[in-house]
């Protein structure tokens, strides 16, 4: 995290003090570095342009799950990304974050008949389509309008992505996507139907992947069924990678380098004439952003030292629902000279689960210190809920050396306001 260091023994992102920012805004809060943002998705997009080539027809479509804040959304847009969504809500971020329907792939198992009709209005490039069920609807929705849907399929390669389960979307127990062996049929199937236009291939094999050889598996897969496909009369266009990029959360991680991906990408497609899509979402997010948090006390309790802090399970879910490791720094450098103790950092969740890290090594922890949470650009504000009745945090981008409340904080009092006693 190069944009976020020490200078004069303060955490600095970019070259605005974390100090700063909390004084502007109280903690708990999430703050994110545009210029992380962008660097990360120029590393992507210059790793496939140098190995792919620039005559290589292809879209960066950021994965709006990862952090859907629009003007996350926007500064990418920008950067001439598209966005892959799951919801009618993504959708409609990331058209007001300025992504038109054209760069726009709608993802997802569980479309509605609502979601497939706004996005059929919004002209998407196209519907990942993960059951005929819903194949089905789509043509119905299609043909009442008078429009054409493009349609890819989402094929599920049964391939074990590695990682943590409830993150790992390729395997033959999961709920996403069509058999690898039903692809074939289900193809032929859409082409006869009204209202669609067959037009790609797809895949997600999961999310969090740090070796290459799953997705050197899936691609596979995905190159056997593209020449099927064309043998059969189909006129594929757009082939969809999916995301997955993992990255380090610790220094016991070391995921592939991004420039052996784009050379695994030209190994397996270089003869295909079709425009490649990849849906990097955690890949461009995660490092750019971390949670501040203000050490409320610390307590001991059966030989445990804890640091009980005010940010919460409720505001960063990774650690809770996934056992997901996030680094916790001090704002303050730590002096290493003095005297290292254990902590478990928690939150104040009436949960045993709202622990944010079970091992913290640190010293000279006193009250109100300000501990940063690392890596939590990528399914942190996203995930974060009002249990407890707590308040939704505000984010805050830091561009241009300027510190911009980019959400402000939902308080338990605007909840409120949409309740009503009978």
């Amino acid at each position: 995290m190069t944009n976020f260091s020490y200078k004069n023994g303060i955490l600095h992102i970019d070259d605005i003090s974390v100090i700063d920012v909390e004084k502007k805004c109280k903690t708990p809060v999430y703050i994110y570095s545009e210029s992380r943002l962008i660097s990360n998705f120029m590393k992507l997009e210059n790793a496939l342009n140098l190995i792919l080539g620039k005559n290589q027809s292809k879209l960066i479509a950021y994965s709006v799950k990862s952090n859907s804040n629009i003007a996350v959304i926007n500064i990418l847009k920008k950067l001439n990304s598209g966005a892959d969504v799951v919801s009618s809500g993504e959708l409609k971020r990331a058209l007001k974050a300025g992504i038109k329907g054209e760069k726009i792939v709608f993802s997802g198992v569980g479309k509605t008949n609502e979601d497939l009709s706004l996005a059929l209005d919004s002209k998407v490039l196209q519907f990942n389509v993960e059951s005929l069920a819903e194949l089905e609807n789509l043509s119905k929705i299609a043909v009442k309008k008078n429009m054409i849907a493009p349609i890819a399929f989402r094929i599920n390669p049964d391939i074990d992505a590695g990682g943590h389960a409830k993150i790992s979307t390729g395997g033959s127990n999961t709920k996403f996507g069509i058999p690898y062996d039903r692809a074939i049929d289900s193809y032929s199937y859409a082409k006869k139907l009204p209202g669609i236009n067959v037009v790609g291939i797809d895949i997600h094999i999961g999310s969090q992947i740090t070796e290459l050889e799953p997705f050197e598996l899936a691609f596979d897969k995905v190159v056997l069924l593209y020449n099927k496909l064309i043998d059969a009369g189909h006129n594929i266009l757009n082939i969809d990678l999916g995301g997955g990029i993992g990255v380090s959360y610790d220094k016991t991680i070391e995921p592939f380098l991004i420039k052996d991906y784009a050379e695994l990408v030209k190994e397996k497609f270089h003869s295909i004439n079709c425009k490649l899509i990849f849906e990097p979402g955690r890949y461009i997010t995660a490092n750019a952003g971390i949670l501040l948090t203000k050490v409320v006390r610390k307590k001991e309790s059966y030989n445990n030292n804890f640091i009980v802090v005010d940010a919460a399970m409720n505001d960063i879910l990774r650690p809770a629902l996934y056992d997901a490791h996030h680094e916790i720094i001090k704002v303050e450098e730590i002096d290493s000279k003095k005297e290292m103790i254990e902590y478990q950092v928690v939150g104040p969740i009436c949960e045993t689960g709202d622990i944010l890290n079970k091992k913290v090594i640190m010293n000279d922890v006193k009250e109100d210190d300000l501990l940063a949470i690392k890596l939590a650009g990528a399914y942190g504000a996203v995930m974060s809920s009002q249990y407890n009745s707590r308040d939704l945090i505000p984010e805050v981008m830091i561009s241009d050396n300027k510190i911009n409340t980019i959400r402000k904080r939902i308080t338990i009092e605007d909840f409120l306001s949409f309740e009503v006693i009978l």
